[in-house]
């Protein structure tokens, strides 16, 4: 077994150096350092900065112009971080949470503390995804979030966000990148990034055909014992350039994750227990299973036509299909008393597949009326999802243990699901219309309005429907009044309303797999954006939202709407460079959300579930001149307790974790190497990095909560040819 992972590594290595040796031998007259596009930062480099985001059909904004809070994570820091997942990248977004469902690789991102959807708030370069399987990394160019609702330029969807994931493009300049990397406790990875252009140069004088491709192959140990790792990614964008005003983008992806050993849920206020314990040690063995976890696969294909008209218009038309298949055969830990007993389940019997068709176009100009100036909107995007239940339940007991006394358990063959069945299915389309209006330099006017069309059908094993609902053209308008003082200093008004898509009842449920009607959520926020220096940005923001919020209830096991969860907040953020050799990246958000309106006094005015009031992120990035290479890394995590009950009886303690680190980077024999290491909560705290609501995640009755990561030491070699 050495042997063979000897092999993989040193195979690639020696296939990256004999490649390297070869594009040194085309260029023996002078050693030159191949310049690096903006898709591909050169190595080492840590501006953390990003002066443009995508949204939705509106297209690409400047970030100081745009009305909303809006953060990037770009692709320095997650080189510079090694981040090889999503849910890792977003750590260190303050007003970002991960809710954890059946497992750490299956989440629902969620921004300002409201609960994500499947779907609806999860996007891949503008497309709808599904935002409940594993996410890589590797093959992205940054991942753009913005805060707050967005329901008139992307249609319904909750409040917690708009996460949309850019993948990487062909680079302008050949590519070849050869990364190995390290974390404990044995896991290796091998990943290959390599990009140009190639082709007629009559079109383009570097080539008509623009390709990346993205090779990740990675495995071994994880952090609990007996845990194992194993991920693959295989992508490819291609360019074609069909004129100088055309351009087809395609992207292609496999991806395949299986970990298993990890520490399972811990599930708890099901009337048996009544409070979540403290957070206990992630690396004991017992509280994970050998061999118990999730086994994910996910294929997508996507094609984009981009054409500009003129140099005022342009027009932009795509479509995207994504299979997801979700293996969960990770472990639940149901605690049955206040003591820490609790009885081991083996399995999910959440949804095991999922496939979406998504679709996006749009039209943008810029026109004058009267001396004003427009810049206009019309587009339109959807997506088509259908999701598949197994017929039989696979959920098997293990037998029982206790937090003080974990064990391991024999675990028996994965009983026969009897089949997939299409449980439900869910079409969305939107129509958006948007003008931002240019009154002067310093005052705009910006209004968005969408018309939406829904169908939403549940489905029982033998094909009859059990539920749906339709709504054909509810609108969802967005209106915002920007006031630009100076050229560094911009703010902002706006409200929102806007409709979601009804939750669906959970599995397990009396009502399961039943949607709800649509619900309506409403938003003002104020805000103000400050750039002291060309590539460093600090943006202010406060907010008052509010959404109807399901549960099930106890007594009936049926989820219905309980009442409204109300959100106030006020976030605020720093990204790029503050000094030539000080990057930051990160702030604090402050949200006070609350469940109101519930019948209930147990409930009503109570804190959410999970979502902690303060939460402060920030990663620095020192690199000074005279370090000749060598740069100093380090982040902060916090979060203040959060609620673990409605009732809010119990509450996960607040904690914080700390990340500390070293790069070098420098040139040999004409190629660039760049070496980081870090280590990943410093300490070694002990907490809870997922606290949720038990209708979220498909355990009714039951809230549900997985550990945090302990310490984790990382290192990787980055070859640049």
């Amino acid at each position: 077994m050495h042997m063979k992972k000897r092999e993989w590594v040193l195979g690639p290595a020696v296939f990256a150096a004999w490649i390297g040796a070869a594009h040194a031998q085309q260029s023996p007259g002078e050693t030159v350092l191949p310049p690096i596009d903006v898709s591909a930062p050169a190595p080492g480099t840590a501006r953390y900065f990003t002066d443009s985001a995508a949204m939705g059909a509106l297209g690409t904004q400047a970030i100081q112009d745009i009305p909303a809070s809006v953060t990037v994570v770009p692709q320095g820091l997650l080189l510079n971080q090694q981040v090889a997942t999503v849910n890792d990248a977003l750590r260190y977004l303050p007003s970002v949470t991960i809710r954890n469902q059946q497992g750490y690789e299956v989440s629902r991102p969620q921004s300002r503390g409201f609960q994500g959807s499947i779907v609806q708030n999860t996007r891949l370069d503008g497309f709808n995804v599904i935002g409940t399987t594993a996410i890589p990394a590797e093959n992205l160019q940054d991942i753009q979030v913005l805060n707050g609702m967005a329901g008139s330029l992307y249609g319904p969807q909750t409040p917690a966000g708009t996460f949309n994931y850019v993948s990487k493009r062909p680079t302008d300049q050949p590519l070849f990148r050869f990364t190995e990397g390290y974390d404990s406790t044995s896991v290796f990875t091998e990943a290959l990034d390599v990009g140009g252009r190639v082709g007629p140069d009559g079109i383009r004088p570097d080539g008509a055909i623009g390709y990346r491709f993205n090779l990740v192959h990675g495995e071994g140990s994880s952090w609990a014992p007996d845990s194992r790792s194993n991920r693959t990614l295989l992508s490819a964008a291609l360019d074609f350039h069909l004129d100088r005003q055309t351009v087809v983008e395609t992207s292609f992806s496999h991806y395949q994750t299986n970990i298993t050993g990890l520490p399972g849920s811990i599930t708890y206020d099901s009337g048996k227990s009544t409070f979540l314990p403290a957070a206990v040690d992630p690396t004991r063995l017992g509280y994970g299973q050998p061999g118990a976890g999730t086994d994910l696969i996910t294929n997508t294909a996507s094609i984009k036509l981009k054409h500009d008209i003129d140099d005022q218009w342009n027009v932009e038309v795509g479509l995207l299909y994504q299979n997801a298949d979700r293996g969960l055969y990770g472990i639940t830990n149901a605690l049955t008393d206040n003591t820490g007993r609790y009885t081991v389940t083996k399995n999910f019997n959440a949804v095991p597949h999922f496939a979406i068709a998504s679709d996006t176009a749009s039209l943008n100009g810029h026109f004058s009326v009267l001396g004003m100036m427009n810049d206009f909107t019309l587009g339109t995007n959807g997506f088509d999802n259908a999701q598949y239940s197994s017929r039989n339940p696979i959920a098997t007991v293990l037998g029982s243990a206790s937090l003080a006394n974990p064990a391991v358990f024999a675990a028996p063959p994965v009983p026969n699901n009897g089949g997939q069945y299409r449980s439900a299915t869910l079409t969305e389309q939107t129509i958006v219309l948007g003008d931002t209006l240019h009154l002067n330099p310093r005052w705009a006017i910006q209004g968005v309005l969408n018309s939406t069309f829904i169908d939403q059908r549940s489905f029982d094993a033998k094909g009859r429907e059990t539920g749906g609902n339709a709504q054909a053209g509810a609108l969802s308008p967005t209106l915002s009044v920007i006031y630009r003082p100076t050229q560094a200093l911009t703010t902002y008004a706006t409200f929102t309303s806007a409709l979601e898509q009804g939750d669906q009842a959970p599995a397990g449920t009396a009502n399961a797999n039943q949607f709800m009607t649509p619900y309506r959520d409403h938003e003002y926020e104020i805000g103000a954006k400050y750039a002291p220096n060309p590539d460093f940005l600090i943006s202010a923001d406060a907010f008052w939202m509010t959404r109807p919020l399901g549960a099930t209830n106890a007594a009936t096991n049926v989820f219905s709407v309980i009442g409204s969860q109300h959100d106030i907040g006020a976030e605020l953020f720093v990204q790029g460079e503050l000094t030539h050799d000080l990057s930051l990246f990160g702030g604090v958000t402050y949200v006070d959300a609350t469940l109101n309106h519930t019948g209930n006094p147990a409930t009503d005015g109570g804190m959410v579930v999970g979502v902690p009031r303060f939460k402060g992120d920030l990663a620095a990035d020192y690199h000074p001149a005279f370090a000749d290479g060598v740069a100093f890394t380090g982040a902060v995590h916090v979060e203040s307790k959060r609620a673990a009950t409605n009732t809010n009886n119990s509450f996960a303690a607040g904690y914080a974790t700390f990340d500390l680190g070293l790069r070098y980077s420098n040139a040999f024999f004409g190629h660039r190497e760049t070496f980081r290491f870090q280590v990943v909560n410093l300490t070694d705290k002990r907490y809870y990095a997922s606290v949720a609501d038990g209708n979220i995640v498909g355990s009714p009755g039951a809230n549900t909560a997985y550990l945090g990561t302990p310490r984790t030491f990382m290192a990787s070699l980055e070859l640049d040819y």
